[in-house]
């Protein structure tokens, strides 16, 4: 999908945005994966998975109508692309706001895997004066927020979280402070929880294109397999304390290629030239693409607030 869409809903005032997952704290709150290896065997994971999507499924509301062909796209494939989605001299405002901040030197810079990728980024909220179109064009565009809303399932969002990243490769890079594992195929949650990023130069199979497996949001019997034998592998490797030590939390809980096959993944690259806007489900299966030495990533992440307070890092 490449349209725009026009969205003529406001925020209510006094909107408190994603209501609370009902149920347990003990099923709805934590991480993707917790409790012990004894507690996952016994199905603890399942249970959690359970009551989060059925929840999910619960508080679908109405959509307005020129939403539904994204809401569509989204419930079947878990990921979707809108061309050109801000005005072009918009566009180019917010673009030049990002080089602006990253040439005075405010992101912060890290390198989370063994690729010898430098990610560097900065939230724009912590200076809005610095981000005046992209804190009113971006953070708190009516059209994003309603589009936010209709994915999530609740009737409106308290706000958008924004932040600027730009990614490299270079053979000069340090070593990693953290191993995060992003660039092994996983999933981010266990229940439909959704991110968008706008793309702020041409972004494809050279400079970490955003990979997914569409489809792979949806919760099958192969899926609840798969996060049975992974949940187990987590508890295991936090017990040894190897987890984000010396072994990646991607790869621990890395689909085997058995697991991949059975539950249907088939990678797509999610790229797109400058303005592109790409939502997708993190419950989905995805991974960061590969990058030639060289090559930049920009972007703008944003998060729609749509997990419970403990599932945020």
């Amino acid at each position: 999908m490449s349209e725009g869409a026009v969205v003529s809903r406001k925020p209510s005032a006094g909107s408190v945005g994603v209501e609370p997952w009902r149920g347990p704290k003990s099923l709805t709150g934590g991480g993707f994966h917790e409790g012990s290896v004894v507690a996952n065997r016994v199905g603890l994971q399942l249970a959690r998975i359970l009551v989060m999507n059925v929840d999910f499924v619960r508080r679908r509301p109405l959509v307005a109508p020129e939403l539904r062909p994204y809401v569509e796209a989204f419930h079947r494939d878990g990921a979707f692309t809108i061309e050109d989605f801000l005005p072009a001299d918009v566009f180019a405002q917010v673009r030049a706001e990002a080089e602006a901040a990253y040439e005075a030197g405010l992101f912060k810079s890290e390198v989370v895997e063994d690729n010898s990728v430098i990610e560097e980024s900065f939230k724009v909220k912590k200076a809005r004066d610095q981000f005046p179109v992209t804190w009113k064009q971006v953070a708190k565009n009516e059209r994003l927020s309603a589009l936010a809303a209709a994915v999530t399932h609740v009737p409106e969002v308290a706000g958008l979280t924004v932040e600027v990243s730009y990614m490299h490769k270079s053979a000069d890079a340090p070593p990693p402070s953290r191993l995060a594992g992003t660039n092994y195929i996983h999933a981010d949650v266990h229940y439909p929880s959704s991110k968008a990023w706008l793309l702020l130069d041409e972004v494809d199979e050279h400079n970490g294109a955003f990979v997914f497996a569409k489809g792979s949001q949806r919760l099958t019997a192969a899926r609840l397999a798969y996060e049975y034998d992974a949940s187990v592998r987590v508890a295991k490797s936090k017990r040894d304390g190897t987890l984000r030590t010396t072994i990646p939390y991607g790869f621990v809980r890395k689909p085997t290629e058995r697991q991949l096959r059975r539950m249907g993944i088939r990678e797509t690259a999610l790229g797109g030239g400058p303005n592109t806007l790409v939502v997708a489900s993190v419950m989905g299966f995805h991974r960061r693409g590969e990058f030639d030495e060289g090559r930049w990533r920009k972007q703008l992440q944003i998060t729609f607030g749509d997990r419970p307070k403990k599932n945020e890092d």
